[in-house]
């Protein structure tokens, strides 16, 4: 079976593309982004620490959950602080054999909204799901918010995820935006539909490849 087609995305502002191989190829490659980004005043060493071990730990568990590529924002276009990241993940999601996007779709749903026969799609519009088409294919979203344990010291964060039907494959493609503006998840919303919007598939092989604009 020929490769399947890559998703490329253009990413606004920043970014940082983090490893996700063992712990030290994380580790290594976070602590080189702390140093660029933050610094090495020593009044600073205590945000370094905290920066290294989030940013390690988001690395691990996105790579842990199967990531096949995972960015980091750094700064929005304008230089104003993100605090965002994307990943993207190829599940292996019992979708059927037929590669129809509207058939891919019918069934991700069915897996997404588990319950009473035929009611699916009720369930994914009352959960707040979206469906839209891009080019020949169909984008379904759904978002949700992340409490912390420690409200004293992390902010809420806020999950949008995508999942597009691969052209010509009963597959998907999982592209997960998570960002700590929280309280502007409207506004972030729209941007990743953006940003999904003018997605590009490539017949070449390999993964999401971001191209880091200005």
């Amino acid at each position: 079976m020929s490769a399947a087609p890559a998703l490329t995305l253009s990413l606004p502002g920043e970014w940082e593309q983090l490893p996700l191989g063992d712990d030290a190829a994380i580790s290594d490659a976070v602590a080189a982004l702390v140093r660029t980004h933050f610094g090495r005043r020593d009044d600073q060493a205590t945000l370094r620490a905290q920066q290294r071990d989030r940013l390690s730990e988001t690395a691990r568990r996105a790579r842990d959950a199967g990531a096949t590529q995972y960015h980091l924002s750094i700064a929005a276009p304008g230089g104003l602080a993100f605090a965002s990241s994307v990943a993207e993940y190829r599940p292996g999601l019992p979708l059927g054999a037929a590669p129809e996007p509207a058939a891919v779709a019918d069934e991700l749903v069915r897996v997404l909204c588990p319950g009473e026969a035929g009611g699916h799609w009720d369930r994914f519009a009352a959960s707040g799901g979206a469906a839209f088409e891009k080019g020949d294919g169909l984008v379904l979203r759904t978002e949700r918010r992340l409490d912390p344990a420690d409200t004293e010291k992390d902010a809420p964060a806020a999950v949008a995820d995508y999942w597009l039907t691969t052209p010509g494959r009963a597959g998907v493609v999982l592209v997960s935006f998570t960002t700590a503006l929280a309280e502007l998840a409207p506004l972030m919303t729209e941007l990743f539909d953006a940003v999904v919007a003018a997605a590009e598939w490539t017949g070449q092989p390999g993964s999401l490849r971001a191209e880091l604009g200005g």
